[in-house]
């Protein structure tokens, strides 16, 4: 009889276990098995920092994990009637408007290519309409690079996700 007691406490206790260790663990796995995908740098906007070709591991959770932050490289997709609609683009961020519109630019955009005053780089009408938490966008490769100069301000919502380096 003690000895069937004894088992029970133990096969209670493994259950709780169980219950309070693994289950969640399970939940974070599956959980991060969903958050990380998979692109494909295609085109040289990104040179020199990233190669056409290249692989890149994105994380598609970045508001839980990782706010988004100036210098960040990140995968937009471009809706569709834009210049390049229906992919996926790979660029750096150089700007973050605030909720309010009236966060004024740097005199200075500096990029792994350089630094480069604003109103070279953007026309005035591209970057004194500044659109409410809009996110401005630069390729690395500024010369070559389709960004917000073509198609101005993304959106949080356009952002598949971030590069996870």
């Amino acid at each position: 009889m003690p000895d069937d007691e004894l088992r029970k406490q133990r096969l209670e206790r493994l259950k709780l276990i169980e219950r309070l260790v693994l289950i969640p663990l399970l939940l974070l796995a599956v959980g991060a098995f969903f958050s990380f995908g998979r692109a494909i740098v295609v085109g040289q906007s990104m040179l020199p920092t990233l190669k056409p070709g290249q692989s890149l591991t994105i994380l598609k959770a970045w508001k839980l994990f990782s706010p988004l932050k100036e210098g960040d490289i990140i995968v937009v997709g471009v809706k569709p009637g834009q210049k390049n609609r229906d992919e996926e683009l790979v660029k750096r961020v150089i700007f973050l408007q605030n909720a309010t519109g009236t966060r004024r630019w740097p005199e200075i955009l500096k990029t792994p290519t350089g630094t480069y005053p604003t109103a070279v780089l953007f026309s005035r009408e591209r970057f004194s309409g500044n659109a409410r938490n809009g996110v401005y966008v630069l390729g690395d490769n500024i010369n070559n690079s389709t960004d917000s100069r073509d198609f101005g301000a993304i959106f949080e919502s356009e952002i598949i996700g971030k590069v996870w380096r």
